[in-house]
């Protein structure tokens, strides 16, 4: 293997010491030396408490009763967060420097409203790695996009070595989403900062209007390298492409490189408007395309796939270099290449990019083989934006034809917010399946005031495309069948049930009790799968 030679880019926890900025770039700034995180184990800010811990700061957290006994907060007890069950304003603690949450509550909360009664700086989780990846300064390796980044931000930190501190929205497989350096102030700190990390919901007509006054950031990450994925609609966080692409021009323009994959146009359009901005002698960061084009700067040729792993050879800087990544589906594979071309535009050794890249297995969740019972597939998929799930599809699909098998594909759409606005792309991204499945749609909301049905343009949109009986929604009730039974009976040998759905809703916690329900159908299905 060849070396390119590129430029280089140059038991809780004892309370911070005051002053922790001092310690040097990427120490824990003041603001969050004792951080209270409502949420604390929702996708995204497991990630954020586990380096705030591991970096000194005293921190503290809730989670919902239904979050009691889950692996995620035994993870962070672990790591020396402290985590109560339940949200009520007693467990704000005294002294708490600032409030963080995630952005998905949805109804009245209590610590939130006692924060503000305090007079606390409450922080969204955006405003929080704001402030810590400021403090980092040109240490920051920024991974941002409209959505889908969560499996090239873990290969890029994995990439980066064991020196690399990184806040990952999704932990790679068998992993952690979050690291501190072994000393404060030292190592490369990759950070997702994809909103797009949990369920989040606009706040409902006539429903609660409290929500936190944003908390000013007066600092503005200066990151060395940007990766930006995807700049495009993605609702709430991004009402339209052009309010995706606006995101990510402001991220682009505070690095001093950014790296755009050419497989996503809104990453094409981003390099228009940076390269428009040179023209017109505004500040721009220089940028690295990478793309499956001899064009591109990284070019990332043919992608084969072994029977384990994906193997592809990039060109950079005149000269080649063969990866294999043991990564399911085309689609992350592609990921893990925008990764690779980050890590070589700044310097580092592609043997050992390969040689680290060789155990990057993905993130949890994402296109994971669960099992086989009965000759028929599980597989599950933290896919919510219409893109994402298109895209998770189309590798099941290859999978399921190489046994001469179709797609059940069932989904639990994230989000009445993003399932009204992308209802029909969502329908169209399915088109692909042999069948179709719709959970009820996953939501913080205890109350739905809007009596209109998120799951009509879905299924209208799979209809056009696959037929009346493609479609048919999942029920449940005390004279309904198991949502287990109801999808083994449309699931025939050969066949490959893909379970779409956020990290913490139904359909991530479906595939156990599925192949328990496929290996022995009279046996009732045990509580606690």
């Amino acid at each position: 293997m060849n070396t390119t030679t590129a430029p280089a880019v140059t038991t809780a926890p004892a309370p911070a010491a005051a002053g922790a900025e001092a310690a040097g770039p990427g120490a824990v700034p003041d603001l969050l030396a004792r951080p209270h995180l409502v949420g604390v184990a929702e996708p995204g800010m497991q990630g954020l408490a586990l380096w705030l811990a591991g970096s000194g700061a005293t921190v503290t957290g809730t989670v919902p009763d239904r979050l009691a006994d889950s692996p995620e907060v035994a993870a962070l007890r672990a790591a020396g967060v402290h985590v109560d069950v339940g949200h009520d304003a007693a467990h704000l603690p005294t002294g708490a420097s600032a409030v963080v949450w995630s952005g998905v509550v949805a109804e009245p909360q209590p610590e939130l409203d006692r924060a503000q009664k305090l007079g606390l700086p409450v922080l969204g989780r955006a405003e929080a790695l704001t402030e810590i990846a400021a403090a980092a300064g040109a240490r920051t390796v920024a991974v941002g996009g409209s959505h889908n980044t969560a499996t090239a931000a873990a290969a890029l930190a994995v990439a980066l070595g064991d020196s690399a501190r990184f806040i990952l929205t999704a932990a790679p497989r068998g992993g952690r989403a979050g690291r501190a350096a072994a000393s404060p102030g030292t190592g490369r700190l990759v950070v997702d900062f994809c909103p797009d990390a949990g369920t989040h919901e606009a706040t409902p007509p006539f429903g609660w209007q409290g929500r936190p006054r944003p908390h000013f950031v007066r600092h503005r990450p200066e990151p060395a390298v940007a990766l930006i994925l995807t700049a495009g609609a993605n609702q709430p966080h991004f009402e339209d492409n052009p309010a995706g692409l606006d995101a990510a021009e402001r991220l682009a323009t505070a690095a001093e490189r950014v790296v755009l994959p050419l497989w996503d146009t809104g990453a094409v359009n981003l390099k228009a408007r940076l390269a428009d901005r040179a023209e017109r002698g505004l500040p721009s960061p220089f940028a690295y395309t990478v793309g499956r084009d001899p064009g591109a700067d990284v070019w990332v040729m043919p992608i084969e796939w072994t029977g384990t792993a994906h193997r592809v050879t990039i060109r950079y800087g005149g000269n080649d270099h063969t990866y294999l990544l043991p990564v399911p589906g085309r689609s992350r594979a592609l990921a893990v290449c925008a990764a690779i071309a980050t890590a070589l535009v700044m310097g580092e050794d592609p043997a050992a990019v390969a040689e680290r890249l060789a155990g990057f297995h993905g993130v949890e969740r994402s296109l994971a083989a669960l099992g086989i019972e009965k000759g028929v597939s599980v597989v599950d998929s933290r896919a919510r934006h219409p893109e994402e799930i298109a895209a998770d599809l189309a590798d099941a699909v290859r999978t399921a034809a190489a046994t001469g098998g179709s797609v059940v594909a069932v989904l639990e759409p994230d989000g009445l917010a993003r399932t009204r606005a992308h209802g029909t792309e969502i329908g169209r991204a399915l088109e692909g399946a042999g069948s179709v499945l719709l959970l009820p749609v996953h939501t913080p909301l205890a109350r739905v005031l809007d009596v209109t049905d998120p799951l009509v343009a879905i299924e209208r949109a799979v209809r056009e495309k696959l037929g009346k009986g493609a479609v048919r929604r999942l029920r449940s009730g005390p004279r309904e069948p198991g949502f287990e039974q109801q999808i083994a009976a449309l699931a025939a040998p050969g066949d490959l049930v893909l379970l779409i759905g956020p990290d913490h809703g139904v359909a991530a916690r479906l595939g156990r009790r599925l192949l328990f329900h496929l290996a022995a159908p009279t046996a009732p299905v045990p509580r606690q799968l």
